[in-house]
């Protein structure tokens, strides 16, 4: 029997425990992260989640990134698992540039703004940080765009999005081809295009300092503008500690100059007409994992 609830407070929870564990991870395996986006803001404004969001990501030095990713597809638990590129379990979700670590107990049904309702498991995202010199930043984020806008045709095949623009269209035409005619499926190949825009973010090293270098996270392919995506390399520094859920969790040094880069005037809540969850889920309890390679 499943039992299915449209409960924030729950989904939280259930992804506050994969954080947890992405944690213990890291801090046995003495690895950086830092809790980004709407989790950092949550945490230094809300010290935890904010009220009617569920979601999860975090930054990690692309080294470090790496190395996480190496240990997860080494070390598979039977319940939580790594979900990135050739390393996604069959029943998750489409291909994603980021890598996500999946709660395999449960299975939730995700709504979004077009209608859509995918069922997957709950996760959260780890987005790499890379590097680039600044005298370079031009060329750097045009190849990256060229490629994210062949990745979104890519991707298009499985989602509808409100998009009114060349993307949006596009992408209602290649979902109907592909979802009623089977078409794509050879063509848009999302691997091969994630390995493309990854290519094109990671070509400097990150270990180099004889230049000035800047910070960017491909987290631009959900978000509006790529300034929200670029930081100071300082920013970052030593990771501090702050409560997140009444639990302790790494964040930026200078989390403050990250959030107003993001959001402006951070510590101001939204109106009460914006405050919604944006990608709301049902939960579907199941008894089995999955089972994994």
């Amino acid at each position: 029997m499943t039992c299915q609830t449209d409960t924030t407070r729950e989904l939280q929870n259930e992804v506050l425990q994969i954080l947890q564990y992405v944690d213990h991870i890291c801090r046995r395996e003495s690895l950086t992260y830092y809790l980004a986006y709407g989790t950092l803001l949550g945490a230094v404004r809300h010290k935890g989640f904010i009220p009617w969001d569920d979601d999860i990501d975090l930054w990690m030095p692309r080294n470090d990134y790496m190395k996480l990713l190496d240990f997860l597809h080494r070390n598979q638990e039977n319940r939580f698992i790594l979900s990135a590129g050739k390393y996604k379990p069959k029943g998750d979700r489409p291909e994603q540039l980021q890598m996500r670590v999946i709660d395999t107990k449960i299975k939730i049904q995700r709504s979004f703004s077009a209608g859509e309702i995918i069922e997957c498991y709950p996760w959260i995202d780890i987005f790499a940080l890379d590097v680039y010199p600044m005298n370079k930043k031009h060329s750097y984020l045009n190849t990256f765009k060229r490629e994210l806008f062949v990745y979104k045709i890519a991707i298009a095949k499985n989602y509808l999005i409100k998009e009114r623009s060349l993307l949006g269209m596009m992408n209602y035409v290649i979902y109907y081809l592909h979802n009623h005619f089977g078409l794509f499926k050879r063509v848009l190949n999302e691997e091969k295009h994630i390995e493309k825009a990854l290519k094109a973010i990671t070509k400097y090293d990150s270990q180099d300092v004889s230049e000035n270098y800047s910070v960017f996270c491909y987290a631009a392919v959900y978000l509006s503008t790529l300034d929200k995506c670029l930081f100071e390399r300082e920013w970052f520094g030593k990771a501090k500690e702050l409560e997140f859920e009444n639990i302790k969790f790494f964040v930026p040094s200078d989390y403050d100059a990250i959030l107003k880069k993001i959001y402006n005037d951070y510590m101001k809540l939204p109106p009460k007409d914006q405050r919604v969850n944006t990608h709301h889920a049902k939960l579907i309890y199941q008894e089995k994992q999955i089972q994994t390679d």
